[in-house]
């Protein structure tokens, strides 16, 4: 629907060559993204059961409801978001859990994340984000939640689409590209960055597109909602990495003095 537009374009080459890429070159470095990137991995996953809730909501007594192959699209993601394979033999695991494998497997902190869903899921959002988190964490998730909060499905479907499903394959392969750790050093987040490379650009980014064509259809002012949502998400993520890439540049510099 905005594939040619000029602004997403140009926010999107943007995005794909953010200088982060660039600055993850140690061990410390990547902790120090993963320990800020472990927020936007968890509020993916209210994205997504929200649009399951519509497209594919637990009714019972069951009937059929809206188009089956966005049906299928829709759980075919939370199955892989919420129970995909691992590097643990037998185990499925959220790609949040996969994350945080990752995480402890390099020697990040996963104290904070993990008390954040605890305070979650015991008292909810509003409490979880006074906690002692990276504030541009927090920022992105009040953003996140902005779009969810608007209880517009068209909204929350274009902040899915553009800022998440057709931008994450080319920001991951950036990651891939410029990335100064080994696969041997962090081979479980080489895996989470190849999982999702391998299927948001094969099959969920086209068919996050479709979603969005049949949800807005010719209706103009779900067009433009969905336009300035679009660019809302990625700015929002231009604006988290901006943080983020200072902090890596600290820390790296604290560690030469």
């Amino acid at each position: 629907m905005f594939s040619e537009d000029k602004k997403i374009n140009d926010l999107q080459y943007k995005l794909n060559n953010h200088p982060i890429y660039d600055s993850i070159q140690t061990l410390e470095d990547l902790k120090c993204f993963v320990e800020h990137h472990i927020y936007s991995v968890w509020d993916f996953m209210s994205l997504v059961k929200y649009l399951q809730h519509f497209i594919a909501p637990s009714n019972f007594p069951w009937y059929p409801n809206s188009n089956g192959n966005l049906r299928r699209f829709i759980n075919e993601i939370v199955l892989e978001e919420e129970s995909d394979s691992s590097l643990i033999a037998g185990k499925y695991l959220s790609h949040f859990e996969i994350y945080q494998y990752a995480m402890e497997e390099i020697g990040a902190d996963t104290s904070k994340s993990k008390l954040f869903i605890d305070v979650v899921k015991n008292y909810g959002i509003e409490t979880a984000l006074d906690l002692s988190i990276p504030n541009s964490a927090k920022e992105f998730i009040k953003n996140t939640f902005s779009f969810i909060e608007s209880e517009k499905i068209h909204i929350i479907a274009s902040a899915f689409t553009f800022g998440r499903e057709t931008i994450i394959p080319k920001m991951f392969l950036s990651i891939l590209e410029k990335l100064g750790v080994k696969n041997d050093d962090c081979p479980t987040f080489y895996y989470y960055i190849n999982r999702h490379i391998e299927v948001d650009d094969i099959k969920h980014g086209p068919m996050a597109l479709n979603l969005m064509n049949s949800i807005c259809k010719n209706n103009q002012t779900k067009i433009e909602d969905a336009y300035n949502t679009a660019i809302n998400a990625i700015e929002s993520r231009i604006k988290f990495w901006d943080s983020v890439h200072k902090s890596i540049i600290k820390q790296s510099e604290s560690v030469l003095v």
